[in-house]
């Protein structure tokens, strides 16, 4: 019980995000002039680093039994990679902002779910 509202509060603003950004994110896109096709392949970057990103991180989280840190870490990098966003216009600078971050999103949720049914 004493992990309650840590772990209930970190799931709530997580998905809290996930469900502003999910669906307004290809809006912003558009907004910014980029084409159907373009907001498309946008979209899928943050799918497509679900493959690979969750597995290094799982990995190093195992090696160094650092799981609460690297979960902190991630949420930190992936808050500052994002930073750009604003000034960020064209389509390869948008698609390197979305690998980096949702390469340090995705990995912080699977973490968080090993250090939930540990606790």
């Amino acid at each position: 019980m004493p992990y309650y509202w840590r772990l209930s509060g970190f799931y709530f603003f997580y998905f809290g995000l996930l469900g502003t950004l999910v669906p307004y994110w290809s809006l912003y896109l558009k907004d910014l002039g980029f084409s159907a096709a373009a907001i498309g392949a946008l979209m899928a970057i943050p799918q497509l680093t679900k493959i690979g990103a969750p597995n290094l991180w799982g990995w190093l989280a195992d090696r160094s039994g650092q799981r609460l840190r690297i979960i902190r870490a991630g949420n930190l990098l992936a808050a500052i990679v994002f930073l750009p966003v604003f000034w960020v216009d064209t389509f390869w600078s948008m698609a390197a902002l979305l690998v980096s971050f949702s390469f340090f999103w995705n990995a912080v949720l699977a973490q968080f779910e090993v250090l939930t049914l540990q606790s």
